[in-house]
């Protein structure tokens, strides 16, 4: 059951993201899976969840064009969609929503590079749009054997597994994902 809001994002989804949508229904349903199993609130991982994809409809230049002028930003060339998407998803979520709840959108600027500190919340949507069951991924599957047991070490190994991939690619890697990975790893 969906409520209004949700009603209305999803309609957004398969109007300019129909390309997304399976991605992003399946990462809000194990969101809220995750959010009800460790006690977060349900229904802001649900919101973050279905908009955390939603700056996927732009290429890089728009992408480029939308955080300057909303942030009066510029980002270099080597700072692509993959992470321009988080804030550009952040900005359609209160322009379009008129959502701007703190939690919900740290949680979808969040879920590509990450920081250190996350919330919970932060991290179940990170988490969730890695391990959703329509990515085919080894490494996700073995991940999602323990998500509801052990999610500190779930949380890691997904923090792990996305840097490697960012190596493998030869891509920037965030400062703020570096700091992250080392936040876990020293406590």
């Amino acid at each position: 059951m969906y409520s209004d809001i949700e009603l209305k994002i999803i309609s957004y989804i398969k109007e300019h993201l129909p390309f997304r949508e399976k991605h992003i229904l399946s990462t809000r349903e194990l969101s809220v899976e995750l959010a009800k199993h460790y006690s977060v609130d349900v229904e802001k991982a649900s919101i973050a969840a279905l908009c955390h994809d939603l700056g996927k409809r732009y290429n890089d230049e728009e992408m480029r064009e939308i955080i300057k002028r909303k942030d009066n930003k510029d980002y270099p060339k080597y700072i692509t969609g993959a992470l321009l998407h988080a804030r550009v998803s952040s900005i359609i979520t209160e322009e379009e929503f008129n959502i701007t709840d703190s939690e919900i959108i740290n949680a979808i600027e969040s879920h590509t590079v990450g920081h250190a500190n996350m919330t919970m919340l932060e991290k179940i949507i990170y988490t969730a749009d890695f391990l959703e069951p329509t990515r085919k991924l080894d490494s996700a599957d073995k991940v999602r054997e323990y998500v509801f047991e052990d999610f500190d070490r779930a949380f890691l190994d997904v923090i792990y597994e996305s840097i490697s991939f960012v190596l493998y690619k030869k891509h920037y890697l965030s400062e703020k994902t570096i700091e992250l990975y080392n936040s876990l790893v020293t406590k």
